[in-house]
């Protein structure tokens, strides 16, 4: 049992995985587990041997294969998720529609695409599990803009461990979740302080709410059993094109080196997320001396935004421009277009849609943009 041996398989050997038993043909005697292997232009194996009697060791492999793989075929069901992720750092837009999974064993998968049902084609390759879970129970809205100290999140991790960063790291990017919302959309959140409450059952605390622009996933709210995934190396691009942004395909996930193992096909389109205007912020309103209301806001951006060292931030789109829509009850009394992050509603506008100067004025706004006309809405009921 305290054997060690080395050795190597051509690149096309995709078969043995990490826990596969072996003998070695024209080698040492015995039955080897393999511990490990490192992928190149060759397949490096780091295998022990298997002490007789070990009654925790597999069955011996035949010659020419690992245990199982008939099994490991019909056995095949790994967790997968598809993500459409906003802008979250270099890259570009089609690079955050994002695939994970999970299985138990795990296996290295290919995931695959096609327009139709067949001619699938590969776009990555998955090397190692991600942690995805689910939330225990729902979540609510909570606060933006700063650390939510009273609120937290309870999620379900079938497999692998998350870990406290301090305040900075955070800040920084560490410690990143993606939570699917009632809408359909991806919440992203931070979180300082994550401790196990039960097996496989984690608490997260010191939570930054909305990340990214996510302010209508949060919104929008997460139920019990929503889907949660740690943003990590585990996750890869899907690998679009710029032109199949937001084209619906089908997609397959097959197990590298065993045949007949496949789930799928799932219709999914991405890469929309990252192109979509974010919503604006700090909507104003104001009554000048001459009765008109003025408007105002700021605009955010999703690309090279974050520095704090710059007069303003970069522009996302060819030009600028808004769509405000002034409300009624909810209704769209007004509709016009800006240029500017501010609009003077005048006098005699106000007077045929209200009849009467308002104390209190309700309002949307959007920026728009070229891939995606209508960015994510901003609205606020705004005193006079």
């Amino acid at each position: 049992g305290q054997r060690r041996v080395s050795f190597r398989l051509p690149p096309t050997a995709l078969g043995f995985t990490p826990g596969d038993v072996v003998r070695l043909a024209g080698g040492p005697a015995g039955r080897f587990l393999i511990t490990g292997i490192t992928d190149g232009m060759v397949r490096e194996v780091e295998a022990r041997a298997i002490a007789a009697g070990d009654s925790a060791a597999p069955a011996p492999v035949e010659e020419g294969g690992p245990v199982g793989e008939t099994g490991a075929a019909d056995a095949f069901a790994p967790v997968v998720a598809l993500l459409d992720l906003p802008v979250l750092g270099t890259g570009n837009p089609q690079d955050f529609a994002c695939v994970a999974a999970y299985a138990q064993p795990w296996r290295a998968m290919i995931v695959s695409s096609s327009e139709t049902t067949e001619g699938y084609r590969i776009r990555t390759q998955l090397d190692r599990p991600a942690r995805i879970g689910w939330l225990a129970e729902p979540l609510g809205p909570g606060v933006v803009g700063r650390f939510d100290e009273g609120g937290s999140l309870l999620i379900d991790l079938p497999a692998g461990g998350l870990s406290s960063a301090d305040r900075l790291a955070v800040l920084n990017g560490t410690n990143r979740i993606a939570l699917r919302a009632g809408n359909g959309a991806w919440e992203i959140v931070g979180f300082r302080a994550a401790s196990e409450i039960a097996p496989r059952r984690w608490r997260l605390t010191g939570l930054l709410r909305a990340l990214c622009g996510t302010e209508d996933a949060m919104i929008a709210g997460h139920a019990a059993d929503a889907e949660a995934v740690m943003l990590d190396e585990a996750l890869r691009p899907l690998g679009l094109g710029v032109e199949e942004a937001g084209r619906l395909s089908n997609w397959v996930v097959d197990a590298v080196g065993v045949s007949a193992a496949q789930i799928g096909p799932f219709a999914f389109a991405g890469g929309i997320r990252a192109l979509t205007p974010l919503s604006p912020v700090h909507l104003r309103a104001r009554r000048e001396a001459d009765g008109i209301a003025r408007f105002s806001w700021v605009r955010r951006g999703r690309i090279d935004s974050d520095s704090w060292l710059a007069v303003e931030i970069p522009l996302d789109e060819p030009t600028e421009g808004y769509r405000l829509e002034i409300l009624s009850a909810g209704s769209v009394v007004r509709s016009v277009e800006t240029g500017a992050p501010s609009y003077a509603y005048p006098v005699a506008d106000e007077l045929a849609d209200f009849g009467a100067p308002q104390a209190a004025l309700s309002i949307r706004v959007r920026q728009l943009g070229r891939a995606v006309p209508l960015g994510l809405p901003a609205e606020a009921t705004l005193s006079l």
